[in-house]
């Protein structure tokens, strides 16, 4: 009785399975170009006053250039990926800074 019961268990492995049915694939339509608010060139900020002057703290003026360099990337990537998409890049100046 023991053999038979053991015999059951390790021959459940050898036992038909029916064939698993592959994931339904899902189609989406993509646009050749994003919409137009999303090329448009981003705007880039002045900075802080050339003729003022301030002290800051080491941890405060860390967390100030941490910012600046994480806008300063994400605005060079999103300038990156309209260039890519237009085949125009942004402008390098700021639209005052022309006339």
């Amino acid at each position: 009785m023991a053999a038979g019961l053991l015999l059951s268990i390790a021959l459940q492995a050898c036992a038909h399975r029916p064939a698993e049915l592959a994931p339904t694939a899902v189609a989406v339509e993509i646009r050749d170009t994003p919409p137009a608010e999303l090329l448009a060139c981003p705007v880039r900020p002045e900075g802080f006053p050339l003729d003022s002057m301030a002290t800051l703290p080491r941890p405060l003026r860390a967390a100030a250039m941490r910012l600046a360099q994480s806008y300063a990337e994400a605005t060079d990537q999103l300038e990156r990926l309209i260039g890519w998409n237009t085949g125009q890049p942004c402008p390098t100046e700021a639209p005052d800074a022309q006339a």
